[in-house]
């Protein structure tokens, strides 16, 4: 057995303890940066397409970049385009006006002639949305009373109707579509939204598996002339629910009504939009009339022969919300028909006609005017309805950073839903510390999600407002994660995180 000094092995002993010791160094924390390059690393790998752009609230100055300059379709988020670009032109105290007056002669009770209303493009008249604008009909029929009229025998004519844009739909809109609320027609006069409601209900006693022994009742609220409505039972469907939609060519409403095994309704509805706003405004207005007392009997003029002695009396005027609050309604709620009337009345200003032509001339000037290349961002309609808009992260950023800048800015930025508390983020699972902290406008279509806004950072003195926008496009129906998950996990890396 080989013997070892005693030396030798103290050395052998001490040695170790004088070596430096491999240490475990913990990670990194987490940043923005890392935060949001592994989260969109993950939905790329899927093959979704993210294009994520982030700056100084303040100084413009990049803070984030992801594929900025790919462009997708904004859905939704051009609303901010339309919005920002009639908030500029008009500011925040804008109203919309819309005359009406008596044209005729007035014998005693009787009123001969027609009840004229200059269309304004008003897309709140009649509207359930605000108190001003839910009793248009009581307010016209009460000034007709208050003038002493019992009958009139008359028609009642929308002027300047025909001059908005021609057709249901806006260029590059789902022509299947049509029947929903949300695709109303922007047309230059527009009433009660231009959308009704449809109600059915079935015969009593009867159930979903059988043929109904008498029609399933169909009823429009307000009651006007309505088109043709058929309605297709189906049961045994996966999900219960009514959908109706506006045949192509006949005009007629097809509506499909779905039970399951399990959920029978009696009774089911749905808005539907309308081509013939004209008509439901004349259909409410007689309402009103009736019920205090004053009837219209429509002219007929082979038998009827109106006085000469003609008169032109200016009889009330219909007064909109301010623009700040159409603004407000229109991007907390995502109302295309709000939108596109907006971006319709900006065009009319900047190039003295409505269009979708000059729409897209009108907001290619304004943006060009903000510094924003048509590259970045190019508009065919207000809404995002349109397949044809397109859009990169950085043009939509552009859009709020430059409104940032102009008197209108809290306008714009109280529109924005809050995500956690209202609007199209009332839902959005944010943490407490992140409530209240993220504005945005959402956008979706088939496949598509956006979002555009400002965060605020309270932790970050250096930045502590950013403006940012998310897109998410070619997602799959079934991803990992849903972009209503990606855009929380990057909110919450916004507000809480440091950028590096």
């Amino acid at each position: 057995m080989r013997r070892f000094p005693l030396a030798t092995l103290l050395l052998a002993l001490v040695l170790p303890a004088c070596l430096p010791q491999a240490t475990t160094r913990p990670p990194p924390p987490p940043s923005l940066t890392t935060v949001a390059n592994a989260l969109f690393e993950s939905v790329e790998d899927e093959g979704t397409l993210a294009s994520v752009f982030m700056v100084d609230a303040a100084t413009g100055a990049p803070l984030y970049a992801r594929h900025e300059h790919v462009r997708l379709l904004p859905a939704s988020t051009m609303k901010v385009v339309s919005t920002s670009a009639a908030l500029s032109a008009f500011g925040p105290d804008y109203r919309f006006r819309t005359p009406v007056r008596l044209e005729g002669t007035q014998l005693g009770n009787l009123f001969l002639g027609d009840l004229v209303v200059e269309a304004s493009g008003d897309p709140s008249l009649g509207s359930w949305r605000f108190p001003e604008t839910a009793m248009a009909c009581e307010q016209l029929a009460e000034a007709i009373h208050a003038r002493g009229i019992r009958q009139w025998l008359g028609a009642v004519r929308v002027n300047n109707a025909d001059e908005g844009p021609y057709g249901l739909f806006g260029p590059g809109w789902a022509w299947d579509d049509a029947a929903y609320a949300y695709s109303a027609a922007p047309s230059l006069f527009v009433f009660r939204e231009n959308v009704v409601d449809l109600s059915l209900e079935r015969p009593q006693g009867q159930d979903c598996k059988s043929q109904p022994r008498r029609p399933i009742e169909v009823r429009y609220s307000p009651a006007f002339e309505a088109p043709p409505t058929v309605v297709y039972l189906e049961s045994n469907a996966q999900r219960a629910g009514l959908g109706c939609v506006r045949e192509r060519g006949s005009g007629r409403i097809r509506c499909v009504w779905r039970s399951t095994a399990e959920q029978c309704p009696s009774k089911a509805s749905m808005r539907v939009a309308i081509d013939e706003p004209q008509a439901l405004f004349t259909s409410c207005m007689e309402e009103s009339l009736a019920v205090r007392g004053i009837w219209r009997v429509p002219a007929a003029p082979q038998t009827v022969s109106v006085p000469l002695a003609t008169t032109s009396e200016p009889l009330l005027e219909f007064v909109s919300p301010s623009l700040a609050e159409l603004v407000k309604v229109t991007n907390k709620e995502s109302l295309n028909l709000y939108a596109e009337r907006l971006g319709l009345r900006f065009t009319r200003e900047r190039t003295g006609t409505e269009s979708y032509a000059a729409l897209r001339d009108a907001m290619a000037q304004e943006l060009t005017r903000r510094g924003i290349s048509t590259r970045l961002l190019r508009a065919a309609d207000g809404s995002g309805l349109s397949r044809y808009n397109v859009a990169t992260a950085r043009g939509l950023v552009g859009v709020i950073y430059t409104s940032l800048k102009e008197s209108y800015a809290n306008a714009l930025l109280e529109s924005l839903p809050i995500a956690g508390v209202d609007g199209t983020l009332a839902s959005t699972a944010v943490s407490n510390g992140a409530r209240g902290l993220i504005r945005a406008k959402t956008g979706t279509l088939s496949g598509q999600k956006a979002y555009v806004g400002i965060a605020e950072r309270p932790h970050d003195p250096e930045h502590p407002r950013v403006v940012f926008a998310l897109m998410l496009g070619n997602i799959d129906e079934q991803p990992t994660l849903t972009a209503n998950q990606v855009f929380e996990r990057f909110a919450e890396a916004m507000v809480s995180l440091p950028l590096r």
